[in-house]
């Protein structure tokens, strides 16, 4: 009889550490469900794919306008055109008008400057680099306004200066021989030049 006590206590003891480790697995049970487990192991899935898919280009290439072909020149072109109408002209006025030399007259001459085509590509790049690349921030922006969108306005302004001096009608353009010519003249000068550094004749 008492050999049998000692069993059923030791059944009892057994039941109730059972019954004790079945509160704190029901617990922890509770808590997960608290704490929404399934939905956080969803959004980490979704993150982990997120990190493992190959990011798309956010920025366009560096343009090299001297190498395009024609094609690519008028791709180039429809583009810095959308970029200089769509968003320079109606988010910066004033900078639009002030660079491409709207402001002392209703026609400009600034798709005729290379220099001034760079500046521009220039500025559409760095406009992308500020607001709408990956890591776009507050400060890119502040840049951009501070130092980038002045600095470009300024360097329009230079280029157009002698076109908007001498206007009398038509966009005012002035040709200028610098501009994508080769100035045969100058070149040979150099050559000799360079020919004679080569040969000891002048000293380096």
């Amino acid at each position: 009889m008492t050999e049998q006590s000692k069993e059923t206590k030791a059944v009892w003891e057994r039941t109730r550490e059972l019954g004790r480790q079945l509160d704190e697995v029901n617990g922890r049970l509770d808590t997960l469900e608290e704490q929404k487990l399934a939905d956080r192991i969803e959004e980490l899935s979704l993150v982990v794919k997120r990190l493992a898919s190959k990011p798309e280009a956010d920025a366009p290439a560096v343009w090299n306008w001297n190498a395009f072909t024609p094609q690519q020149q008028v791709g180039a072109w429809e583009i810095l055109l959308q970029w200089v109408e769509g968003t320079f002209r109606v988010r910066w006025p004033r900078s639009y008008k002030e660079m491409l030399g709207y402001s002392e007259r209703g026609s400009s001459c600034w798709w005729q400057h290379p220099d001034m085509v760079e500046t521009l590509t220039s500025l559409m790049m760095s406009h992308h680099w500020a607001y709408l690349d990956k890591e776009a921030s507050p400060l890119r922006v502040a840049e951009w306004l501070g130092r980038w969108l002045p600095d470009a306005v300024r360097q329009g302004k230079f280029i157009l200066e002698e076109c908007k001096a001498g206007y009398e009608g038509g966009n005012g353009h002035k040709h200028d021989l610098f501009e994508n010519k080769a100035l045969q003249h100058d070149r040979e000068q150099l050559d000799g030049y360079l020919h004679m550094l080569r040969t000891g004749e002048v000293p380096s």
